[in-house]
């Protein structure tokens, strides 16, 4: 599929992912159209129904559903149920409007955390459904669990083209650094930054500094998805990553040495640790996409960090 000329909806294109694949996806010259959540409520039929009829959109011909409702460990352990209901909502809106509009590819952007918690060593795609998630992200990775299932049953039953892309985890600009709603890399950032300006003499992290997970330079992921668009066409899972793991203690240390910060990393052993170690497979990704994600942890880090020292509120 060329992106030149094709009208492309982005959900979710305000948010943090959204705006890196908004901008990636106009550099490939699509004509981009992205409903904010505040005139566009997915998880509402009128108002999806609304956003593919509209004539911004023109009648989307490419859709990539990049909208959810998500946040880290700590938002996960406050609002189960809204996350559950409205990322399932969205997921079942956006797949029957694609089928109803007679939208030529569907990208459902899913999560690594849908994978089963206890799976050991390198994350395959053959073992996606092979378990139960970690209860830390249960029901976030339930509705991704959905939204694979919908690619999956729309391909088979209406001929929708539908992927389903499995990424690891993201930072960079645009991400989310209020402590409630942040992932990890982006709370260890404002936690670092603040920490290094006032000449605290330590930082508190959550947890023991154990597990391994996986960063994901956004404008890399971005481009990840748009390559995928393009040339991948199997409904069967295809994971996004880089397939380098960090220990979260490593981040940590990485992320202080960078924002200058001199004092004391302490770790609260009370606080969850969630699965100890998740790091995708990207063989296949490699081979579909004929592609490596580029960005260094560190220097994406480096990249981040300016960003938010540039744009956190005053």
């Amino acid at each position: 599929m060329q992106m030149a000329g094709k009208r492309v909806l982005v959900t979710g294109g305000g948010g943090f992912f959204g705006t890196h694949l908004v901008r990636r996806f106009e550099q490939a010259g699509a004509q981009v159209c992205a409903p904010r959540h505040a005139d566009c409520d997915l998880a509402r039929w009128e108002q999806t129904e609304e956003a593919f009829g509209a004539p911004a959109t023109a009648g989307p011909q490419l859709v990539v559903h990049a909208a959810a409702d998500v946040g880290g460990i700590g938002y996960n352990r406050l609002y189960p149920a809204d996350i559950l209901r409205n990322n399932l909502l969205m997921s079942c809106n956006v797949a029957e409007a694609c089928r109803q509009h007679g939208v030529e590819k569907l990208v459902m952007i899913g999560s690594a955390c849908a994978y089963p918690g206890d799976v050991t060593g390198m994350l395959k795609e053959e073992a996606f459904l092979a378990g139960p998630m970690h209860p830390s992200v249960e029901c976030y990775g339930f509705s991704k669990r959905a939204l694979y299932l919908a690619a999956k049953a729309y391909h088979e039953q209406y001929g929708l083209n539908s992927i389903f892309l499995l990424l690891t985890n993201l930072y960079g600009p645009h991400d989310k650094f209020d402590p409630e709603e942040s992932h990890v890399v982006a709370a260890l950032i404002r936690k670092f930054v603040e920490a290094a300006e006032a000449g605290s003499p330590q930082v508190e992290c959550w947890g023991t500094g154990a597990p391994i997970r996986e960063f994901l330079y956004a404008r890399d992921g971005a481009e990840a998805v748009l390559r995928a668009a393009g040339r991948y066409d199997d409904p069967e899972p295809l994971n996004i990553g880089t397939g380098i793991g960090t220990s979260i203690r490593e981040l940590a240390e990485l992320t202080g040495r960078l924002t200058d910060f001199r004092g004391e990393i302490c770790w609260d052993a009370s606080k969850p640790d969630g699965a100890m170690k998740k790091v995708l497979d990207v063989s296949r990704m490699a081979e579909a996409l004929d592609w490596t994600a580029p960005t260094g942890l560190e220097d994406g880090l480096k990249e981040t960090i300016e960003w938010y020292r540039s744009n956190r509120p005053a």
